[in-house]
């Protein structure tokens, strides 16, 4: 018989200490906490919006949907940048944020 598992089936000594320090390599990993967090810090600088208005003509789409995105978000704090696409069927608004918020 050659091989590791034989190696290790003749000399239980360093089978045991092959144990002893697996175990020992699992408790120092039990013993390091990882930090949880039910909503974890993070910092978006952009954030995408899109919204479905099925059957809509871009026209509708902008005066239904993107006209009242935009007044909701004309003063809000933090806000850089506003931009809206309405195509056929949907409305895009891609709204920059400044850093700090």
């Amino acid at each position: 018989m050659k091989g590791l598992i034989a190696w290790f089936a003749r000399n239980d000594v360093a089978a045991n200490l092959l144990m002893v320090f697996i175990l020992g390599l699992g408790a120092t990993a039990l013993s390091q906490r990882i930090p949880l967090e039910i909503f974890p810090g993070f910092e978006a600088e952009v954030v995408r919006v899109s919204v479905p208005f099925p059957g809509a003509a871009p026209a509708e789409v902008e005066s239904g949907v993107l006209l009242r995105i935009e007044e909701a978000l004309r003063n809000m704090e933090g806000v850089e940048r506003l931009t809206t696409v309405a195509v056929e069927g949907a409305a895009t608004v891609m709204v920059e944020i400044a850093r700090g918020y």
